[in-house]
Formats: C-alpha cells, structure tokens, sequence
C-alpha cells in the first residue's frame, strides 16, 4: 500500500505540475506563439500521468505501465523545456533567485523521483511475475 501511495502521489504531481506549465505554453499560441508539434504531444502526457495516478491506488501494474506511457509523451514537452532553460541560465549567466532555484529544483526533482519510483515498480511487478 506504502507503494501504491507513494507512487500515486508522485504521479498526480508530476501530472498537475507539468500539465500547468505546457497548459500556459500552449495557451501562448492564442496571442500568435507557433507551437511544435512535440509540445501538443507532450502536453497531453501530462494528464495520462495524472489519470495513472489514480489508477495506480487501484492497480499498481495497470498504474505503472499507464504512468510510463504518460511521462515518455510527457517527455515530449519536458526535456526540450528544461535543456533550453538551462542553457539559457548558461549562456546568459542568469542569477535566479531563491523562489525560481526552489521552483526549478521542484521541476527537476518530482520528474526524475517520479521516473525512478516507476523503474521500481516495474522491477517489484517483474519479480512478482517470475516467482
């Protein structure tokens, strides 16, 4: 059960947090932004990894596997985000502050803990299966 919670809470987090970011990306092509393809796709990830936050409180195999399917199409929207905001941080020599430090570790650490707690979980379902 510890996993299950775990797991879940991790997945709507990661779900709700980056969702709320490509959603505000996204709604920038109202005023005229030109959006990749990749962002659409990346950007519905995000509430596949949500709903497999849910699912994993009932089953954690269907969870797992549904959560994996969310953050690979998440993975879309995310990793182009983050490798253009660190070399911008690079380039630039940008000081952020201490809210946007706190803001940028909390979006690298919730995907990659998130990402890690579905490798174990496929691991425990994997070793269930062959015993």
């Amino acid at each position: 059960m510890k996993a299950r919670l775990v797991t879940a809470v991790l997945l709507i987090t990661c779900g709700l947090g980056i969702g709320w970011e490509a959603y505000q990306n996204l709604m920038w092509a109202i005023s005229g932004k030109q959006n990749s393809w990749y962002e659409y796709v990346g950007f519905w990830g995000c509430p596949i990894v949500f709903v497999s936050g849910i699912v994993v409180l009932k089953t954690l195999k269907r969870g797992t596997y549904l959560g994996l399917l969310g953050y690979a199409l998440m993975l879309f929207y995310f990793a182009p985000a983050l490798i253009l905001t660190l070399r911008r941080i690079a380039a630039w020599n940008l000081e952020l502050g201490p809210t946007r430090k706190v803001l940028l570790g909390l979006f690298v650490a919730v995907p990659l803990l998130t990402l890690m707690r579905l490798c174990l979980n496929i691991v425990r379902i994997r070793s269930r299966t062959r015993a």
